[in-house]
């Protein structure tokens, strides 16, 4: 197999990203990519994401996060020791966890509320969304 010739090394995500995507497009549904709102944080409140650990890869020991780095509502997708958690009450369903998965068979679900659990109020909610850039000096999420 020939080394690659030009640029920088590929990192842990690109490399996953790379060899995962073929099948993340195969399982994700027509349309799905256009199906979130603008505002991701008042996006779905009906519905909830939740991680199946036989597909995420983070549970497989890869050390993936792209669920976690890419949650736009701060402390709705949480990592203990390295393993991504969904927080019930924060999550506001807006797919894009689901969307990012690099794993072959995506590890999050999008389901209903369970009946129990409130759902998040816009008005209520005040959870931060990350900055896109946050390796820019200077740049910090916005209040929704």
């Amino acid at each position: 197999m020939a080394a690659q010739s030009q640029g920088s090394p590929l990192t842990r995500r690109e490399m996953l990203g790379r060899l995962f995507r073929p099948f993340q497009k195969a399982v994700t549904p027509a349309g799905a990519e256009n199906a979130r709102s603008e505002n991701p944080a008042t996006s779905a409140p009906d519905q909830i994401a939740v991680i199946a650990g036989r597909h995420c890869l983070a549970y497989q020991g890869t050390g993936c996060a792209v669920c976690h780095e890419r949650c736009p509502v701060s402390g709705a997708l949480i990592l203990e020791q390295g393993l991504p958690r969904v927080v019930a009450e924060i999550c506001t369903g807006c797919r894009i966890c689901h969307e990012v998965c690099p794993a072959p068979e995506n590890a999050i679900r999008i389901v209903p509320r369970p009946p129990g659990l409130a759902k998040p109020v816009a008005s209520d909610m005040k959870a931060t969304v990350k900055s896109p850039f946050p390796h820019l000096p200077g740049v910090e999420g916005s209040r929704v």
